[in-house]
């Protein structure tokens, strides 16, 4: 269970699962990203890796002696498996 908290990622507009769901889509789509390149590209705080690397749901793997990138686990792949399905079932307006 992801357990935020921070004052700052309670008061979002996105909620928690939108977050989570789109750092993963990143994740996926972009297997090589620095982490750091990949929350700027979803807009999300850094603060928000924490949580999901403490729930398993991403990890962190060493590309190099200092580089390192965001890899999803299978408990990411299944989050990110019904994610999908709600989006599709509740889209967005």
């Amino acid at each position: 269970m992801l357990i935020f908290k921070s004052k700052q990622l309670r008061n979002m507009r996105r909620g928690l699962y939108d977050i989570t769901g789109e750092i993963l889509e990143e994740a996926v789509r972009s297997p090589n990203l620095a982490p750091t390149r990949l929350m700027a590209r979803t807009g999300a705080s850094y603060i928000m890796l924490k949580p999901l690397l403490s729930a398993d749901i991403v990890k962190l793997e060493p590309v190099s002696k200092r580089r390192k990138k965001l890899a999803v686990t299978e408990k990411g792949r299944q989050f990110l498996q019904h994610y999908r399905a709600l989006t599709q079932i509740f889209p967005r307006t």
